[in-house]
């Protein structure tokens, strides 16, 4: 059983991944202040909205390649945040069976390894922060361009109706009557897509602020999806280095090296074997369970891995040529930086896993495992054996994520954008 202090120990270490898993329903509240179903309906209505708004807009603007082109970059990480939410909520208990698994492993830790472990969990709240910001940033950009957008409208406005009013005389009956040449680029936009074209006020106004308090939550959602991956392989990484600090530190306890034995009763000699043998058992045991573990976070995140890897390569293709052209969306520079962090957190930890895991099998042969006794040997063989494969993460069980990974995505990006800004 664990008690209260460790379980808050380890929660104000994952705080704001906890927070934002929360916040969209993946994990319950201990307080039971707002039902996770509640909220997870909420984040995944929010989703549904904006992706049937951009789905609406990239069917009605088919014969523009432009606005075509615009509404398809938004579709596809809306869309794709919606199927990595809706697969993350699909085994949501087994996140929380996860997370009670992180919880554990973090009980059977001293001060010293709590602090390897918390390394790892600082290097997750730090890229989380990150794309939280950079995602806040964003909607803040989108909302000030529009309230310039809008006052640019307005002064149009305001101007036409004067010149009108000026020369009513030589105007025909509908434009002496304030009606203004260009109707449609004289309306109010709101700052992202809506399948209703809404103008009166107060409504518009009431849509302007649902959608910006909207796109807030999709961002959050999409964040606690795409990061809840990253946490626990990162905390498995420390898992892992844990495990290789204990392996690394067992000849430099006294009693492990039976060199020494004919120097002590043998009692003595006898009980120490029985403490390492307890603790390299326990090694292996736990050795074992995270590669069980990893296994789980595999079948969580397949699927999410795949989707990201993919839509987030051909995404930023899209978005980098609205940025090329004569007067590109200012905003649109956040989502690229967006795009990035999206591949670089699918990609990085899968590749610090595969480094730790494998350094367990270098710590196990850097030892003089072979002056052990046989009641130490053979558990140290049967981890030596099992380290000797890392463990590997893939994207759809086809892709193996990595560093290189990573470059191969970005290198195929900016091909795909060079073909399309030819085409175009």
């Amino acid at each position: 059983m664990i008690d209260d202090e460790t379980k808050r120990e380890f929660e104000a270490t994952i705080g704001l991944n906890l927070a934002l898993l929360k916040f969209s329903g993946v994990v319950s509240h201990e307080k039971g202040l707002v039902n996770r179903n509640v909220l997870a309906g909420l984040a995944l209505f929010c989703l549904t909205i904006f992706s049937i708004s951009y789905v609406y807009e990239f069917a009605t603007n088919l014969n523009d390649v432009a606005s075509m082109l615009e509404s398809f970059s938004m579709v596809i990480p809306l869309v794709g945040g919606q199927t990595r939410f809706m697969t993350v909520l699909w085994f949501r208990d087994s996140c929380q069976a996860m997370l009670n698994v992180c919880e554990y492993f973090w009980s059977t830790l001293n001060s010293y390894e709590k602090e390897i472990v918390r390394s790892y969990t600082n290097k997750a709240k730090l890229l989380t922060g990150f794309y939280v910001a950079i995602c806040v940033l964003t909607v803040l950009l989108v909302l000030l361009f529009s309230l310039m957008s809008n006052m640019i409208v307005k002064s149009k406005l305001n101007f036409e109706n004067v010149t009108i009013c000026e020369n009513a005389s030589s105007l025909s009956p509908s434009e002496a009557n304030g009606e203004p040449l260009n109707a449609t680029e004289n309306k109010r936009h709101l700052p992202y897509a809506f399948f209703i074209d809404v103008q009166k006020t107060p409504w518009y106004e009431v849509l302007y602020v649902l959608q910006i308090t909207f796109m807030t939550n999709v961002g959050f959602t999409c964040v606690a999806a795409d990061t809840i991956g990253p946490l626990f392989i990162l905390i498995t990484c420390g898992y892992f280095d844990m495990i290789r600090s204990r392996i690394e530190n067992l000849h430099l306890l006294e009693p492990s090296l039976p060199i020494t034995a004919e120097t002590r009763t043998t009692d003595r000699v006898e009980s120490s074997r029985d403490v390492d043998t307890r603790k390299l058992r326990t090694c292996v045991i736990h050795h074992q369970l995270l590669l069980k573990f990893c296994k789980d976070i595999q079948q969580l995140m397949s699927l999410v891995f795949l989707t990201q890897l993919f839509g987030s390569t051909y995404n930023i293709s899209l978005v980098g040529l609205e940025l090329v052209t004569d007067n590109p969306d200012k905003s649109k520079f956040t989502v690229v930086v967006i795009i990035i962090v999206q591949l670089f957190i699918c990609n990085w930890p899968p590749d610090l896993l595969l480094s730790k895991s494998e350094a367990i099998s270098h710590a196990a042969y850097s030892i003089p495992w072979y002056q052990y006794p046989c009641s130490l040997r053979n558990p140290m063989n049967l981890l030596m054996i099992r380290s000797q494969r890392p463990v590997r993460l893939t994207a759809g069980k086809f892709v193996a994520l990595s560093l290189e990974t990573f470059a191969s995505m970005i290198s195929t990006a900016a091909s795909f954008f060079t073909m399309i800004r030819s085409v175009n």
